[in-house]
């Protein structure tokens, strides 16, 4: 097709312009005959909506408020015992008892509806214990962690049991609320422009929202410069009362929230649009029938066929015939690019479907790798044998290696960690198999600093440690394992390259050659089905088939080699450092 000018007789857009013209004459002449009752309309309902955002910004806060006061009982009812035995406790049974009350409160934290925080204030001269949330700016905490250990927190009678209580800690204030029973307290706290964080990113056009306690004192407001210019909500009212409206709803926990509202953002313009309305009244009139005409011809008839070829695409159609010339130029771009985003979308949902099945299968596989019933019967067995045997000691250990492993089986999903994460998990597993098999295993590492924290797939070196003991291990004789790092560039980009070598049989010949055919089902049928799965897995990451090597080191043993692509910006950093 032809280009064709923008303002040429069939182009839409001078069509449009003509035709658009008319209708908004026929839209001011309507709106000429309600012009009066509009304007009592807007003011009416500029208000009753604003009234209506402020109590869904109440019921917002007190639900938020409600929620914290609830984690703060449980948190109470089932940690008070232990905190009040602190006291009676000796030096060493108190650290392990700090650690409780901290993992209560961690617990009770780790939902992204918790509060900024929660802490437990341990008898005096004993230490405070405090668990911040995750949207908690990280320049605040050093001044909460002073304030809750300096602060005496009693009880205060002239409150009821839903009320909080507001503290201004280094010019921000938080609202409080703590539960004091003999000589510990626990509490809660969330900052107040938390609680402003809906009406922050919805903004504030026609005027700030300000949170106020029951004396008139100004928490929080989503303009800071109001703060900046006085701290007092009477003196806010006198300094803006001739230019804004007030919209207040009471807050029962702890005070109100108010919306100003700019006067002359509700009127403006309206004035001017009476008299342009009228001057077009009479002309809209006039084209009324020329303009229904024009529109059902050069926008409704593409427009509907539009609409019937989407349908036909929803059946399963993918061709269509070429669109009538007599239409304007754009429709027939349109109608084109319609065309080819159909055949996009139809390549884009087969590559989508196919890339979910893929992760989908991935991660079934992951979770068949966390559940071993043979490895937790075996560890189980151990912990047997090791109560005939009266090893007290080596049981404790077993258990407390047993529940850090566990902790990082269970990790939802495909989880990227950093490399420095894994490798304290490697080391756990070989100290359980230490444990199984005492002076049997010899593990060493040559970790690059610079490599600690680069994410790799969880499990990746793991999977190949848990095969070296399931192949390579040999009752009776020493197990070698030795793990090294480093960076390496590969075609101009920054790799992380990781080597896994161990003194055993090696890999059995099939298994090498399927290898480096790319070939993963004689890898499982081998027995070796974590292998498949990390090579999958870093297929499906960073979509590359050359970053897994297996070979057979010499004199014996078997020899991995990994490649993790590295981030520009990530390998930049890597390079200053």
């Amino acid at each position: 097709m032809k280009s064709r000018g923008l303002f040429t007789r069939k182009s839409i857009v001078f069509k449009l312009f003509v035709q658009l013209t008319i209708i908004l004459a026929i839209l001011f002449s309507v709106l000429l005959l309600s012009n009066i009752y509009s304007l009592e309309v807007v003011r009416t309902q500029s208000l009753s909506n604003s009234q209506n955002t402020l109590e869904i910004y109440v019921e917002n806060i007190r639900s938020k408020l409600n929620l914290y006061s609830k984690d703060l009982t449980e948190v109470f009812e089932n940690n008070i015992d232990a905190a009040m035995e602190y006291d009676h406790l000796s030096e060493s049974s108190r650290y392990f008892r700090e650690m409780q009350l901290l993992d209560a409160i961690r617990a009770k934290m780790s939902s992204s509806d918790s509060s900024d925080g929660v802490f437990i204030k341990l008898p005096e001269g004993a230490v405070t214990l405090v668990q911040f949330g995750n949207r908690f700016h990280w320049k605040d905490k050093l001044n909460i962690e002073d304030f809750l250990h300096r602060h005496v927190f009693l009880p205060d009678p002239s409150l009821t049991i839903d009320e909080w209580t507001d503290f201004e800690v280094q010019g921000a204030h938080y609202l409080f609320r703590f539960i004091t029973y003999g000589n510990v307290s626990f509490g809660t706290f969330v900052k107040a422009d938390s609680l402003l964080a809906i009406a922050s990113r919805e903004g504030h056009e026609l005027g700030p929202y300000i949170l106020s306690t029951r004396e008139g004192g100004v928490l929080a407001s989503t303009d800071p410069s109001l703060l900046e210019k006085s701290s007092s909500f009477r003196d806010l009212r006198e300094r803006y009362k001739k230019s804004h409206l007030f919209i207040s709803e009471p807050i029962a926990e702890f005070g109100g929230i108010t919306k100003m509202m700019a006067k002359q953002s509700i009127f403006s313009g309206l004035k001017l649009i009476q008299w342009f309305i009228i001057s077009l009244a009479v002309i809209s009139i006039v084209a009324i029938p020329l303009v229904l005409k024009f529109l059902a011809r050069d926008i409704l008839q593409p427009v509907l066929e539009l609409v019937k070829a989407a349908k036909e695409v929803e059946k399963g159609r993918v061709d269509f015939p070429e669109p009538s010339e007599h239409y304007s130029v754009e429709f027939m771009k349109l109608f084109h690019s319609f065309d080819s985003m159909v055949h996009e979308i139809t390549d884009l949902k087969i590559h989508t479907y196919e890339e979910k099945i893929e992760r989908s299968r991935m991660e079934l596989k992951y979770l068949q790798m966390q559940i071993r019933p043979h490895f937790f019967l075996n560890a189980i067995s151990t912990i047997n044998s090791l109560t005939y045997q009266n090893k007290n000691e080596e049981i404790r250990k077993l258990i407390q290696f047993l529940s850090r492993h566990l902790r990082y089986m269970f990790k939802e999903g495909l989880v990227l960690v950093p490399l420095e994460e894994e490798m304290k998990h490697v080391a756990n597993y070989v100290s359980m198999q230490e444990i199984r098999y005492p002076d049997q295993i010899f593990y060493m590492t040559d970790i690059d600093f610079s490599t600690t924290r680069i994410h790799i797939p969880q499990f990746m070196i793991q999977t190949f440690v848990e095969n070296i003991f399931k192949h390579a291990l040999t009752y009776g004789d020493m197990l070698s394992i030795f793990i090294r790092t480093g960076l390496e560039k590969r075609e101009d980009k920054l790799f992380l390259k990781v080597v896994i070598e161990d003194n055993g049989g090696g890999f059995p010949p099939a298994v090498l050659q399927a290898a480096e055919l790319s070939s993963m089902e004689p890898i499982e049928a081998s027995g070796h089905v974590g292998i498949a799965n990390i090579r999958r897995t870093l297929q499906l990451l960073y979509k590359r088939e050359d970053l897994l090597k297996l070979s057979n080191a010499e004199p014996l043993g078997a020899k991995v080699e990994l490649w993790v692509p590295i981030q520009a910006e990530q390998g930049n950093d890597i390079l200053k450092g």
